[in-house]
Order: C-alpha cells, then structure tokens, then sequence
C-alpha cells in the first residue's frame, strides 16, 4: 500500500483577510463561519474552540468583524491557526438600525454568491459600506447603494435608460418596473409584464444618481419617506426574483421596528 504524502506546512498554510458574513455552532465548542475574502471569494472555515469563554480566536470571527486569518488547508473546511482584528465594528452588532441592515447585506451576498469565486472589488465594496455604517451613515442610504453596486459588480445590473422590451429610451415619465424582465417597461410596453409596477419619476432620479454618481450624489439629496419605501420596494422586488426567496434579515428588522 502506497503511503500518503504529507503537504509541506508552508503549502498548508495561508493568511488572508476576511469579513464574517454568518457562523453556526458546531459540536461541543466549536463554530463554523462564512467569510468573505479579497482573493478567495467567500468559504466556511472551522474555528476550534471558538464558544469557549476564554476564546482566544473567537473575539476575532464574530458577526461583520474583518480580520486577518492565518488559515490551515483541511480536508474539508480550513481551519483557523491565528487571527487579528482589523476593525471589529462592533456599532453593527449593538445598534438595532445598523445590525438589521448589516444582516442584509451580508445574507445579499451569501445568497447571490458561489464559493470561492474571486472578486475584489465585491469586498472592497462590503468593507466600505460596513465602515459607513460603523461611523453611523444613514443605513438606509448605504444599503440601497450597496444593493445597486453589488448587482452590478455580479453582472445583474437593471436597465434604467432604454425600455427592456422595445429598446427605446425611456423618457422623464413614470414607467414600469419589471423584476423578470430585469429593468424599466416604456408606458407602450407595459403589457410585456402582467406583473410590472409603476415607478415615479423621482424614483428612477434617485437609481440613476446610483448608477451614475454612486452614494456621496444621492446623500446630497433629501429623499422623503414614501419616496425611500418606494425605491426600496423596487430593489427588494428584483432581489426576490434573482434569490428565489425573501430575505429575511430586512423582515425581520422592519417588524421590529414597527413593534
């Protein structure tokens, strides 16, 4: 029988940095957690002793914190060797407001995501909104631009300029929104989806200040309450129709709210 070759340390172990997106208790101590990284895309990793009270990995790996990992190659999840906090953030996990949103983004993420597929600019794009909301920007404000960015980073960007039927540009008028579709329906189109919604014309203002100027153009902007429902009504429709589901992170923070 052939014997197995041992993997030499230095190819078993990597350092990378990492975001928590979601964990699950695991045995009698330990903790499986989802993260987010630069180069890697996102994986579970296994942190061994992580409930323990005197944890010394644990403090390092709880919800949104971003760290670096210095991981060990297992044989089917990497387990973490050593870890250090680069910003705990710890305002998302005490502050009601900006936990519900950071939940949404991080459930956004998991659920339109595959494992391990690289991109950069997706955690360069995570790490900036959850440091807005650290510092206390309107989460309302960071999680819309977050949703726009992260939908057009994974190639699901909705049309706002050209009817999604016709082609035709679309005019400064209220027109229809079709999530299947996936953008705008000129008035004239209109019947191409039985399930279409209308959007006002200072809703579609507000997503092209999105796509055009990002979210230091929009914060410019004082956008009343029925107008941020709207808004956020049409992007929450398009992100159940690509998930297949509702996200429950933002469901359960809006009943808490109006309790």
């Amino acid at each position: 029988m052939t014997e197995k070759t041992a993997i030499p340390l230095n190819e078993r172990l990597y350092r990378t940095e990492a975001i928590v997106l979601s964990r699950l208790d695991y045995g009698e101590a330990d903790r499986i957690v989802t993260v987010y990284t630069p180069r890697r895309g996102k994986f579970r990793i296994i942190v061994k002793g992580a409930r323990k009270p005197l944890s010394r990995l644990g403090p390092h790996l709880d919800f949104f914190c971003r760290s670096t990992l210095l991981l060990a190659k297992g044989r089917e999840l990497d387990v973490v060797s050593d870890a250090a906090t680069i910003a705990p953030h710890e305002r998302l996990r005490t502050d009601l407001d900006a936990l519900g949103h950071a939940s949404h983004m991080a459930e956004m993420l998991n659920r339109l995501t595959d494992d391990r597929q690289e991109n950069e600019a997706i955690f360069d794009l995570l790490a900036q909104s959850l440091r807005l909301l650290e510092d206390g920007v309107d989460p309302w404000l960071v999680t819309r631009h977050y949703e726009w960015a992260l939908l057009a980073l994974l190639g699901y960007r909705p049309e706002l300029y050209q009817c999604i039927s016709c082609g035709a540009e679309l005019h400064g008028v209220p027109n229809a929104w079709s999530s299947r579709l996936g953008g705008a329906i000129c008035p004239l189109c209109r019947s191409a989806d039985a399930g279409s919604r209308m959007v006002s014309l200072d809703a579609q203002k507000i997503l092209r200040l999105f796509d055009r100027q990002g979210i230091a153009a929009v914060a410019r902007v004082k956008i009343a309450s029925a107008l941020r429902g709207e808004i956020e009504g049409v992007l929450g429709d398009y992100l159940r129709h690509l998930t297949e589901r509702e996200l429950g992170s933002m469901k359960v923070l809006r009943a808490i709210q109006q309790s």
